[in-house]
């Protein structure tokens, strides 16, 4: 016993008393193992559903990376959490199904120990019937929502992108039904959420405009072309170098005939000068020398027939060379005046080409303006149909509750409850009846009835362990007995150490 030997029990003590006691022990198991057996029949079995999403993305968005992909995974956990989310689930289910739940204003720990103290009568004074209605301005599915998302988990798998949602009930079906209600209601609020309603509206107005624009400026640009007499620059620009360039070889072409007739015209003149017809008549002589000209300023060279003026009639041949010769002469100087006319009308010709290139390049800069502009405006119209076409064809797919959001797993009844647990619960009660059974041996030997030779000892103290008829019976009293035996019994003990001391020394 522990009554005078070791004031501190050590395990072995601890052990031994519980070897001691076998019965008190056995009694202490068993009362903990009934009393959390009870519990765990008291308490209503929880179970627990999950099903899990592919929440996969967008083509345009794969290449932003693996930080991209995390935050849009917990964006979507986030939505799937959220009360629009669980009062969706609760439409879906029927809020009649969860008939009780949010009933009361005093929620957890708080709540069930003011119950008990002040009793029902507070708590149904402090929370009617009604206290989700009209009167306290907070709805029945806002109580049910606010209860339900404390039992919703939502979280995301590790280096992937699937989303699982689990939901603990006391109502295995009502807890399947309601976690796949939760996903309908995450995809239908994904859904509208990438919802733009006005969008198409907006890029049918742009659509509108720029194909205003492009007609305005095509009017722009035709009534210049018009007025300007420009369709193409770099097709006018290009007739117009090459009818440059053929005029320059026809001109240069011309200047070589005009040469050569000028040196045909002066070999006729002198031929005809050296014949006699010519050196006899004045006015013949006059007429060869108009015709000829004196271009090089020399003097015409009359022949050794001068002096022979009338030495007789020319023969006939040379009659008839004069006439050929005056013939010849004729045509040559009548091609002169024509070939000196062309190259006039070339020259002209190139300078107007030249002026036409120079005013075409003048008028380039505003005729390539317009031409832009037109390109743009016809570029913007085709933008926006272009986004008008993609806006329709993603509100019809969200018209069809099409999204990228996928279930890979639906929830399914659960046929076990993840709460309680009958192993932990006995392992618990087990655990509990070892500590209650190894206090109360101790107690006992602490308190319990002292040896013969203790309780005969002169001036010992009444056993601590048993209580007198005197002993008050209120809880109070009963404490200040404990207390007072309890320091006699300190006291004696420390006697008879000084005792032992003292015969020792």
């Amino acid at each position: 016993m522990l009554h005078d030997q070791d004031m501190k029990p050590s395990i072995g003590t601890v052990l031994r008393c519980m070897w001691k006691h076998k019965a008190l022990m056995v009694l202490a198991v068993g009362a903990g193992i009934a009393l959390f057996l009870s519990a765990y029949l008291l308490i209503a079995p929880v179970y627990e559903a999950s099903t899990s999403l592919l929440v996969s993305q967008a083509s345009e968005n794969i290449s932003d990376g693996s930080r991209k992909q995390l935050e849009l995974i917990t964006s979507q956990a986030r939505i799937a959490e959220s009360e629009d989310v669980v009062r969706g689930a609760i439409n879906r289910v029927g809020l009649d199904k969860f008939k009780g739940v949010g009933q009361s204003r005093l929620p957890g720990l708080g709540g069930w120990l003011r119950q008990i103290v002040h009793g029902r009568r507070d708590t149904e004074e402090a929370v009617p019937e009604n206290a989700g209605g009209k009167d306290s301005g907070i709805s029945d599915i806002d109580l049910v929502a606010s209860v339900l998302s404390r039992r919703l988990t939502v979280r995301t798998e590790p280096n992937s992108e699937v989303l699982k949602i689990s939901f603990q009930y006391t109502d295995p079906r009502l807890t399947a039904a309601f976690v796949n209600a939760v996903a309908e209601s995450f995809i239908e609020r994904q859904i509208r959420l990438a919802d733009t309603p006005g969008a198409i509206d907006f890029f049918r107005e742009q659509k509108k405009r720029f194909n205003e624009e492009v007609e305005m400026r095509s009017r722009l640009l035709e009534h210049f072309s018009r007025r300007e007499r420009m369709y193409s620059v770099e097709d006018e620009r290009s007739l117009l170098l090459h009818r440059a360039s053929d005029i320059a070889a026809a001109l240069t072409a011309t200047r070589s005939s005009l040469v050569d007739k000028q040196g045909q015209k002066g070999a006729l003149v002198a031929q005809l000068r050296l014949l006699k017809p010519v050196t006899q008549s004045p006015f013949v002589s006059n007429l060869v020398e108009n015709l000829g000209g004196d271009e090089k300023g020399r003097s015409p060279s009359r022949g050794p027939s001068e002096n022979t003026a009338g030495a007789g009639d020319p023969p006939l041949l040379m009659v008839r060379v004069y006439q050929d010769s005056m013939v010849a002469l004729l045509k040559v100087n009548s091609e002169i005046a024509g070939l000196l006319d062309l190259v006039k009308q070339q020259e002209q010709e190139i300078s107007t080409v030249n002026r036409d290139l120079t005013t075409l390049v003048s008028k380039q800069t505003e005729f390539e303006r317009l031409k832009r502009d037109v390109a743009q405006a016809t570029l913007n119209a085709e933008l926006y149909a272009k986004r008008t076409t993609e806006e329709q064809i993603n509100a019809d797919l969200r018209s069809a509750k099409l999204t990228n959001i996928r279930v890979i797993q639906s929830a399914t009844t659960p046929l076990r409850a993840v709460f309680p647990n009958g192993a932990q619960f006995l392992g618990l009660g087990v655990v509990f009846g070892l500590i209650l059974g190894a206090s109360a041996s101790l107690m006992l030997e602490m308190y319990g009835p002292r040896p013969v030779s203790d309780a005969t000892a002169p001036d010992a103290p009444a056993a601590p362990g048993r209580f007198t008829a005197a002993h008050a019976s209120t809880p109070g009293a009963q404490a200040n007995e404990l207390l007072r035996k309890a320091s006699a019994y300190f006291a004696m003990a420390d006697l008879k150490r000084r005792a032992r001391t003292q015969s020792g020394s």
